[in-house]
């Protein structure tokens, strides 16, 4: 079965006998017998196709640079509560997911046994007291030896200790709150007969929450404690949580040359332990920079560039980034503020394509689909492997990346192959 491709190709070769038999050879067609290379002359001429994009304008602004890296959130009070004495659960005073203050009772432990045994101790402690009174009176008046008079305050030591000992155990009957935070796990039930250091509660402080990292050692000279940073989380989509730098490791793990910082994370009780983050520390901030989007770069060049819209052509302009922020970066050389550079629609552009300008934004993407593919952009191996390597160095996924090499590959006749031929146009003239 003939392919499309081969069709077209035919068809392309076959276009100058075609204008021969209808009046004119292969040179008077390329004169003006014919379309033109590139499009139609006067007389029934068509002008070339305009591009469709949008345009963003250079501007001047604060930019800062980041160390970008992953890490877990983890509450640095959280603590598991467990049984002081043993006993069955009488009362459960605290839920999971209940906000709690310090001090507050949680559950109680039956206090029966505990309570008689306090009682024991207590008069016996009032006897050893009474005791101890009788032979401290007759040791003064030189009728006891010193030896009763020792043991009978021994007992009395002994018995003031039984009881401190039975009221240490009565209080761990009311089970209570270290300090304030969240009850994140609850593991007795009402009745439950409990064991001394069994698990009762789990109690967490969400707020603040700290964001341990890892930072290789050679961007130690640019941190120091107080910096701000900003985290982002899977279950906030689009929303940054103010952090700073807490502390910083005073040792390097030898096995994997980095540096624990650890920041902390302004929780405004979204954020949960546990939750992975995508970590931004800033570094540095370029006051007055030129700044453009990133997705303004043209991507399937190789060295740095964007397009500059003027006089209704796009201009190929090499430039010299700086430092990223987000989708936004900076400009060292090569544009001036103002320059309205291509932010939408540049895979289809090369050097003075025409282009027209859309407005409002947001048509480009889908208007530029049609357009003719950019000229010379055969997608060799070692050019796929270049572009791939400029992508992901701008942060780009290997989604991303995939699913824009498919998109400048359609354009271009087919993913990693040269651009078909256009098809021979029968409205021309001769037809």
């Amino acid at each position: 079965m003939l392919r499309i491709r081969d069709l077209r190709a035919g068809l392309v070769a076959c276009a100058p006998l075609l204008a021969a038999a209808c009046g004119g050879d292969g040179e008077t067609a390329g004169r003006g017998g014919g379309p033109p290379e590139g499009g139609f002359g006067a007389g029934g001429n068509r002008p070339a196709v305009a591009v469709p994009v949008e345009v963003t304008a250079v501007e001047r602004r604060d930019i800062a640079s980041y160390i970008e890296t992953n890490g877990t959130l983890e509450a640095e009070a959280e603590v598991d509560i467990v049984a002081r004495t043993a006993g069955p659960i009488v009362e459960l005073a605290a839920e999971e997911n209940m906000a709690v203050r310090a001090g507050q009772l949680l559950a109680r432990i039956d206090q029966d046994e505990i309570r008689a045994r306090l009682e024991v101790s207590r008069v016996a402690l009032e006897e050893a007291q009474t005791a101890f009174d009788r032979t401290e009176a007759l040791q003064r008046a030189n009728l006891l030896s010193t030896e009763e008079f020792e043991q009978a305050r021994s007992r009395l030591d002994s018995a003031r200790a039984e009881f401190a000992g039975n009221e240490i155990l009565f209080r761990y009957t009311e089970i209570r709150a270290p300090f304030s935070g969240l009850i994140v796990r609850r593991y007795v039930k009402f009745a439950e007969s409990v064991t001394v250091n069994q698990p009762l509660f789990r109690i967490s402080d969400f707020d603040p929450l700290l964001c341990p990292i890892q930072v290789p050692e050679r961007e130690l000279s640019r941190l120091a404690a107080g910096q701000r940073a900003y985290v982002t989380v899977d279950a906030w989509p689009g929303e940054r949580f103010a952090a700073g730098l807490l502390r910083i490791s005073p040792v390097v793990d030898a096995a994997t040359g980095t540096i624990k910082v650890t920041l902390e994370v302004e929780a405004r009780g979204k954020l949960r332990p546990g939750m992975f983050a995508s970590v931004f520390l800033q570094t540095d901030t370029h006051e007055g920079a030129l700044v453009i989007p990133r997705s303004a770069l043209a991507l399937d060049s190789i060295g740095d560039a964007v397009f500059v819209a003027a006089d209704g052509t796009a201009r190929r302009r090499d430039v010299t980034l700086g430092v990223r922020e987000g989708d936004a970066v900076e400009i060292l050389a090569g544009l001036a503020e103002g320059e309205p550079v291509v932010s939408v629609g540049q895979d289809s552009l090369s050097d003075g394509t025409p282009i027209e300008i859309l407005d409002p934004p947001g048509e480009a993407r889908t208007a530029s689909a049609g357009a003719p593919p950019q000229a010379g952009l055969e997608m060799t191996a070692e050019r796929r492997a270049e572009i791939e390597a400029r992508m992901r160095a701008r942060g780009m996924s290997d989604e991303e990346i995939a699913a824009r090499l498919a998109e400048m590959g359609a354009r271009s006749g087919g993913a990693g192959e040269p651009a078909a031929p256009p098809r021979a146009d029968p409205g021309g003239p001769g037809s």
